[in-house]
């Protein structure tokens, strides 16, 4: 006869004792130990069938209905149901679906909805979590303004063939979700919205004078509120940056200007995103709209149409406005490049007459037309800047002629203001007066004798005047000028600031040669914001 091991009768022994204490009638059959061992293998079964259901759901509850092996007929058994249950395949997927509800989870809480722009994690779990990555680093997580991010994403989502990125966007406008990810953000109306796709592209005019407003900060500026101008000025030059950034550097530059560089590169990051979620959507084409905007733009039938209406959607324009904005650009570009050439063929040949009438002697004649010539030169690399979107500035330009002239700076205080920026209409001529004044501090003047000194102080003046005035004092003492006493016969230098600046420039001039040396002060016009 069979005997069950010594701790198996001890335990039965030990049970057999509680139950004739404690249990009802109905357990004394399970008194044997054979009994207690078959009670432990149903629990274990039991559990185990319990285990298979979960991890194969649709494993029967009865064993009636048990599933049964495709070649025999026969019910399979619980151990092989088990193998198959608990296969590395089936564990993966158990893995990868947790992970894929933690990620969407993630996602809803940030954004308030889950777009489905997030949906393809089954076919490719990784790269869609470096997507979402990406989102909350260059637009969820950027530093800039919400409702700025929020506004500028509809805004370019115009120029994007398929309608999905500006439909979800315009719904977290909306409310539809959080805005950027931002739960406390203030929402749009549906009629804020409509005027905000509904702006126009800029054209050359428009973008001049956007790119111009952008240029004359002098500091930058903090990012503008919605729907100000200083936004759409700011919009307009990033639609370039952003649909054709190989031709924009002159946005850029007046981006970097108006808004630092710290904001321009968390921009240029939001517009990194923004085009890549342009590209996600076009090569994947079958995302189809959140149920949220689908109920939204059947009640609204005027939202719908300008976020859905593709023939008159922006991006199918987009070639037409950007050729005409490149070619007016490039037709003002040639025009001020024709004015430049006319009006510096015209002060060479001024500066040549009025040199030849001066200086005789073919020896004298040739170093003073050179210097001048170089004068030019140094002016024109100075415009060459403009390419970039700069200005030239007055203390730019005056460091430059003093540093053309190897002095000394110990001679020399200089007191004012930096970045104050000149017209290029005005500039070479404003050049040549600086460049005068210059040389004959080097010769004659406060640079031509180690106890002499020269003071150069210029501040800006703001008047009713549209124009703001910039005032330079050009002052020298230590010196005596005897040699330049007689004024009967004034200078070519003179003559230029005299009257050259007064009638081209309309600036006001007082030039003076004092016994201590020349004293000049001259007031010219400056650029300004157009209006």
């Amino acid at each position: 006869m069979w005997r069950a091991p010594i701790n198996a009768r001890r335990h039965a022994a030990s049970s057999n004792s509680i139950m004739r204490k404690t249990s009802p009638p109905a357990l004394k059959l399970m008194r044997r130990p054979d009994d207690l061992m078959a009670l432990h293998r149903r629990s274990i079964a039991a559990a185990l069938h319990r285990t298979v259901r979960v991890l194969m759901p649709g494993t029967p509850r009865h064993a009636g209905s048990l599933p049964v092996d495709a070649a025999t007929e026969k019910p399979l058994l619980l151990r092989e149901r088990l193998r198959t249950a608990l296969t590395p395949q089936r564990l993966i997927l158990s893995s990868a679906s947790q992970r894929e509800n933690r990620f969407q989870h993630a996602v809803r809480a940030r954004m308030g909805v889950l777009p489905h722009f997030f949906d393809t994690i089954a076919a490719a779990p990784g790269l869609t979590e470096q997507l979402w990555q990406h989102t909350r680093g260059a637009y969820l997580d950027n530093p800039l303004p919400t409702l700025f991010k929020e506004r500028l994403f509809v805004h370019l989502s115009r120029f994007c063939e398929v309608r999905y990125c500006i439909v979800r966007h315009a719904g977290f406008l909306l409310g539809k979700g959080y805005p950027a990810g931002d739960a406390s953000a203030v929402t749009h109306t549906v009629e804020q919205v409509i005027a905000l796709v509904n702006r126009p592209v800029p054209n050359a005019a428009r973008l001049e004078v956007s790119l111009a407003r952008l240029e004359a900060h002098m500091k930058p500026v903090p990012i503008p509120a919605p729907g100000t101008s200083d936004e759409e000025d700011l919009f307009d030059a990033l639609t370039i940056i952003f649909l054709v950034p190989a031709r924009s550097a002159q946005a850029r530059a007046a981006v970097r200007r108006a808004v630092g560089d710290g904001h321009f590169e968390y921009m240029s990051a939001l517009l990194a995103f923004i085009r890549t979620a342009h590209y996600w959507t076009e090569t994947h084409p079958d995302l189809t709209y959140e149920t949220d905007m689908i109920k939204l733009m059947a009640q609204r039938q005027d939202l719908a149409r300008v976020l859905l209406d593709t023939a008159d959607a922006e991006w199918l324009h987009t070639g037409d406005a950007l050729r005409e904005t490149l070619t007016g650009q490039l037709q003002v570009l040639n025009t001020e490049l024709q004015h430049r050439t006319r009006n510096l063929l015209s002060v060479i040949q001024v500066i040549f007459e009025r040199t030849r009438s001066k200086h005789t002697v073919l020896d004298d004649f040739a170093d003073i037309f050179a210097s001048r010539l170089h004068a030019i030169s140094r002016v024109q690399t100075h415009l060459s800047r403009l390419v970039r979107g700069d200005k030239v500035t007055f203390d730019g330009l005056l460091r430059a002629e003093l540093a053309a002239h190897a002095v000394s700076h110990q001679q020399i205080t200089l007191d004012g203001p930096d970045g104050v920026r000149l017209r290029s209409s005005t500039l070479q001529t404003f050049a040549l007066a600086i460049h005068e004044l210059a040389v004959n501090a080097v010769k004659y003047g406060a640079l031509s004798c180690s106890t002499a000194h020269l003071t150069v102080r210029w501040n800006v003046e703001h008047t009713d005047d549209p124009s703001p005035m910039l005032h330079v004092h050009w002052q020298e003492t230590g010196v005596t000028l005897p040699s330049l006493s007689d004024t009967s016969q004034p200078g070519y230098g003179r003559e230029l600031i005299e009257h050259a600046l007064v009638y081209q420039l309309k600036a006001k001039t007082h030039y003076e040669l004092t016994p201590d040396g020349v004293c000049c002060s001259i007031a010219v016009p400056i650029l300004t914001c157009p209006t």
